[in-house]
């Protein structure tokens, strides 16, 4: 089974959006150490839509900066599974439509996976899949910001989950990386 990992950028007031986010080069080697070691990354269809949006074209263009090309190559290279309830076009290089809500489609897919899988924001599915005990780290960029953009993270969860910290890192943007381990996994009800 895999090792599932949820990577999400959120405000001090709890809020994900991806304008609401300071990205340094630190924030980019860590997103680009975290993909290179994934087996696979999972996305719910707002978070896939926003990546698809940019980083297929970022692959091959000379205007940005090496760090970012760099991502969107490790990305191309990563396998990709959305999990959407409608359907999803998948043009994008090794992506595969996982249909939801109901997950267990994917839980089957995680068990074919030896490594790391790595979930992207997607604070809706995050919940869906804490609730299913199906994430095992959460990887928490917290913003110098108080934030009022986007969904509150993991607003849908149906209990508290126990969280232990791993480790604390800071960026030179303000940005503190907090990685927690889940402690105890709780069941949907």
């Amino acid at each position: 089974m895999a090792h599932v990992i949820h990577s999400i950028n959120a405000t001090l007031s709890g809020r994900c959006h991806h304008l609401e986010s300071l990205v340094d080069d630190a924030h980019h080697q860590y997103a680009i150490d975290l993909v290179t070691a994934a087996d696979a990354l999972i996305l719910g269809a707002h978070t896939f839509a926003l990546f698809d949006a940019f980083w297929p074209a970022a692959v091959n263009r000379q205007d940005l900066p090496a760090n970012t090309v760099a991502l969107a190559r490790a990305f191309a290279r990563t396998p990709k599974y959305v999990v959407s309830a409608k359907p999803v076009e998948t043009a994008w290089e090794n992506t595969v439509h996982l249909p939801g809500p109901d997950l267990t489609l994917l839980a089957n897919t995680l068990r074919t996976i030896a490594g790391s899988a790595v979930l992207f924001g997607s604070p809706g599915l995050a919940s869906a899949m804490m609730n299913a005990a199906l994430i095992n780290e959460v990887h928490l960029l917290s913003q110098p910001i108080i934030g009022t953009e986007g969904p509150q993270a993991y607003a849908g969860l149906h209990e508290r989950v126990d969280l232990a910290l791993v480790e604390a890192r800071p960026f030179p943007s303000g940005v503190v990386l907090l990685t927690y381990s889940v402690i105890e996994k709780r069941s949907a009800q």
